[in-house]
């Protein structure tokens, strides 16, 4: 990012992001994806937990790849997030993901960026992740698999244990 007096990481983070969803959404008035717009990127402003778990906090880094966006997933019956993602293996892909009650979440290691884990916890997500969940210790074989399925809606924001001081974090908005 080129520097601007008076802008700040957030404000061209979220200026960036609409730029891509307002671009986005330009190609989709004619013909296209007919399923509901479930391509459609959500804007992390409308999600304030998220968007601050994600960029300003106290609790670790910020997620190198948060844009301002939230992937909508929401008709999907399982969705893969992948762990170890980025350049240097230290983020998960996607950030942030929009899904429907009940769908099954599915965290994929790369194999990349060492031995990472999944945690959310209210106490850990600055207070306003709804759910609790764990992969357990820290692994770092490509292909291993960890699901949850989420029933109830709400917001889980979640993290990797080795590497949140460096923003290895991410966040399941559940409608």
């Amino acid at each position: 990012m080129q520097s601007h007096p008076g802008v700040t990481r957030r404000t061209y983070l979220r200026l960036t992001g609409l730029a891509t969803l307002t671009t986005g959404l330009a190609g989709c008035s004619g013909g296209g994806n007919d399923d509901g717009g479930s391509d459609e990127a959500l804007s992390g402003e409308d999600y304030p937990a998220v968007d601050e778990w994600l960029t300003e906090t106290e609790v670790g880094g910020e997620a190198p790849n948060y844009d301002g966006t939230i992937v909508n997933q929401r008709e999907e019956d399982t969705v893969q997030v992948d762990v170890g993602a980025g350049d240097n293996g230290i983020a998960f892909e996607p950030a942030a993901v929009a899904v429907s009650a009940g769908t099954t979440v599915r965290w994929e290691w790369t194999g990349e960026g060492g031995a990472h884990n999944v945690t959310a916890g209210p106490d850990d997500q600055i207070g306003e992740s709804d759910y609790e969940f764990s992969s357990g210790d820290p692994v770092d074989e490509e292909g291993e698999t960890y699901e949850q399925t989420l029933d109830d809606s709400g917001i889980a924001l979640y993290h990797c244990e080795p590497h949140l001081s460096v923003g290895m974090k991410g966040a399941v908005v559940v409608e």
